[in-house]
């Protein structure tokens, strides 16, 4: 529903997703609630659910990387940075927050760190085209 544009069903099958689900996927289903309000351009509504995804996962790499992505729309760099340097920490396995913290490094000057991180995110996805 949420590709056909129908993001009114997408959030009732998140209600009842929420009202079915046990601890173990109550933080996927915030981090796709995330996804949706960024997908309809709700900033506010996907920080929320990110920060409400690492509140019941501390350990939701794929939240942090994202909540760091907004944090760097909204000009707060140091939080982006501990949110990507959280998310390398925990999910090493995954190049988005290696890409988004050499994207941040270059942001503000940081070239070497720019470039060791976009390596390493290379080194995990070699076909990333960005």
């Amino acid at each position: 529903c949420f590709h056909a544009g129908q993001y009114d069903i997408c959030l009732g099958c998140f209600e009842r997703a929420l009202l079915l689900c046990d601890d173990d996927t109550v933080a996927d289903i915030w981090y796709n609630i995330g996804q949706v309000a960024i997908g309809i351009g709700d900033q506010n509504l996907a920080y929320r659910a990110f920060k409400t995804a690492i509140s019941n996962d501390g350990n939701h790499a794929e939240s942090f990387t994202n909540l760091g992505i907004l944090q760097v729309h909204k000009g707060s760099l140091q939080k982006a940075k501990g949110s990507f340097e959280a998310a390398e920490k925990l999910a090493p396995h995954l190049h988005e927050p290696f890409y988004n913290s050499a994207l941040l490094a270059q942001k503000i000057g940081n070239f070497q760190v720019a470039y060791k991180k976009v390596k390493l995110a290379l080194e995990i996805f070699p076909e990333h085209q960005d």
